[in-house]
């Protein structure tokens, strides 16, 4: 576990009738998507932002998971928030991407979409679907250690067997999403390339839509150097979808 001092543990703070629901990333924790979540909060939204199965625990746990557990703790999340708000967006980075997508596929009442780095295509992660029988892991390469990112350093590769099989539940029904949708990917970033972006971008149904390629920031993206760049332009599509009139 890299930095286990951190707190990536489920979160709810409330603020007003608008609810961003977070969901992070494979082998990630919810440190992943506090920073964005911190940004809305301090606009006044309601932030959620649940911690996945097999994550924050033991690699071993995560290689026992399947992408419907992940799934289902993503809806009860959103089933939650949907008690108290009505107006309710989602936002995820890499594989939480593609669970928001599954989501607003499921529940079209759901306003809009932050997607960053959307792992629909993951370089080398079909390797898994071979090495899964030879080990139970595969070690990460070095990353930027001062990345205030907590998560697990190598990749269970029976849950990414896992990951490849959410991507094609969601590739086949992704032409049903018309929600409002940011897209955001990044030429630096070595997991998700910015052909994807183009590909969930062209994929989608949605009127508004709008695709950001980034210059220089990593697959995790909201921790990354252009993190403030991010929140801002994040914040200006929602608003373009709150308020179309203001210019």
């Amino acid at each position: 576990m890299l930095h286990p001092e951190l707190d990536g543990d489920s979160f709810h703070f409330e603020g007003d009738e608008t609810a961003f629901l977070l969901v992070h990333g494979y082998t990630a924790t919810t440190t992943e998507v506090r920073t964005l979540a911190e940004h809305f909060l301090a606009l006044g939204r309601t932030v959620a932002a649940p911690l996945l199965p097999g994550h924050g625990t033991h690699p071993d746990e995560l290689n026992q998971i399947s992408w419907q557990d992940w799934y289902e703790t993503v809806c009860a999340s959103y089933l939650d928030l949907q008690k108290k708000h009505q107006t309710i967006w989602l936002a995820g980075e890499s594989m939480g991407a593609l669970l928001c997508l599954k989501l607003a596929i499921d529940f079209p009442e759901i306003r809009g979409l932050l997607l960053f780095a959307p792992a629909l295509k993951v370089n080398n992660l079909e390797a898994a679907l071979f090495l899964q029988f030879f080990m139970d892991y595969l070690n990460k390469q070095p990353g930027d250690k001062t990345m205030p990112w907590k998560g697990y350093n190598v990749y269970p590769l029976k849950g990414a067997v896992e990951l490849l099989k959410l991507q094609k539940v969601v590739r086949k029904d992704i032409h049903k999403i018309k929600q409002p949708t940011l897209v955001m990917v990044s030429k630096a970033d070595m997991t998700v390339r910015p052909k994807t972006g183009e590909t969930v971008y062209n994929a989608i149904s949605s009127d508004l839509k709008r695709l950001v390629v980034l210059e220089h920031s990593p697959h995790v993206m909201l921790l990354g150097p252009e993190a403030e760049h991010i929140f801002s332009l994040a914040e200006d599509f929602f608003n373009s979808v709150s308020h179309p009139t203001e210019k």
